[in-house]
């Protein structure tokens, strides 16, 4: 698929809109507005935001289809204000599950064939016996001393980006591009992150999303998603218990070799147990949580759901598949 890399070139001068969705179970959420083209796409201003639920839901891990895609798309067109420019552009975030993330090392000015093939290889041999193709992209993880550079990729497979374009094509949007919700919402943090944090010489940012049923912590490090790990309550977690999981995961990866200073290590908060009263209190309380944590304060056009509507917000600038 054409990814924002190869789109920028081609803009027109004049203002340009975008309709950002992100997609988790059975809901979706949505941001509109103008793009910002500087080194990386990013929303200039934001016009408006909503949330809709799929009439076709996927069960499980399976995959988006064209038709609720195109459903979701439907529905987020029609919920915009009439006054508005219809949207010219689409971006999709999809559940980091669907994804595969992973690295190689590559000589400092490899050419981009050579890289190409190598990544197609490592996704072929992730795929095993199911052989299914995967769209793919890369970013520099580190330079490293022997002068090779090592390179974070991330694949998703290929019929998902099929049934994205097909659903895009109906609507009449051209797709930006694909990329994953954990990696869309640390963007979407980091951009409205104090600049003391940007500065700072952090080794690892965490993210720990607290919902009603999954408690997430994505590690991230140099910009690169780096580890990711769950806990599941079919019955649902209270607020106690969605800080008490989230502490499990937080000490089950310091253990493993997480550095022994605290101030190298940032925690961003995020999910919908945050809008629930005393959340935000109870983890200030967390001998293990609360030395790390960072608050950060919404976009001004989306603080009645920031926690929902940052990953929409921050995939724009989030690393496509293509």
């Amino acid at each position: 698929m054409t990814s924002i890399r190869r789109l920028l070139h081609g803009f027109q001068r004049g203002a340009l809109y975008a309709l950002s969705l992100s997609f988790s179970g059975d809901r979706c959420r949505w941001v509109y507005g103008e793009i910002e083209r500087q080194e990386r796409l990013s929303f200039k201003s934001i016009h408006a935001s909503g949330g809709c639920e799929l009439s076709l839901a996927p069960s499980d891990d399976a995959l988006l289809t064209s038709a609720s895609l195109q459903q979701a798309m439907n529905s987020s067109l029609a919920q915009l204000p009439t006054t508005l420019t219809r949207p010219s552009y689409a971006v999709i975030s999809v559940p980091s599950k669907h994804a595969y993330l992973g690295e190689i090392s590559v000589n400092k000015d490899e050419r981009e064939n050579l890289i190409r093939y190598q990544i197609q290889e490592l996704m072929e041999a992730a795929a095993g016996s199911s052989e299914r193709e995967a769209a793919f992209d890369w970013q520099v993880k580190s330079e490293l001393s022997d002068g090779s550079t090592s390179l974070a990729v991330a694949g998703i497979d290929q019929k998902q980006v099929d049934e994205i374009l097909v659903a895009c094509q109906a609507c009449g949007l051209t797709c930006l591009g694909v990329t994953l919700d954990s990696i869309a919402a640390m963007n979407g943090y980091m951009q409205m992150a104090p600049d003391t944090l940007k500065t700072s010489n952090i080794r690892f940012l965490l993210h720990g999303e607290l919902s009603r049923h999954r408690i997430r912590l994505a590690v991230f490090s140099q910009g690169v998603l780096f580890n990711e790990s769950l806990e599941h309550s079919e019955e649902g977690f209270s607020v106690v218990q969605a800080v008490s999981a989230l502490e499990r995961l937080v000490s089950t990866w310091a253990r493993d070799g997480a550095p022994e200073e605290v101030a190298s290590v940032r925690l961003i908060l995020g999910g919908e147990l945050m809008y629930t009263k005393g959340c935000e209190a109870t983890v200030r309380r967390s001998q293990t949580l609360s030395p790390r944590l960072v608050i950060i304060s919404p976009r001004k056009e989306l603080q009645a759901y920031w926690h929902d509507d940052v990953v929409p917000f921050g995939a724009l600038e989030a690393m496509p598949c293509e």
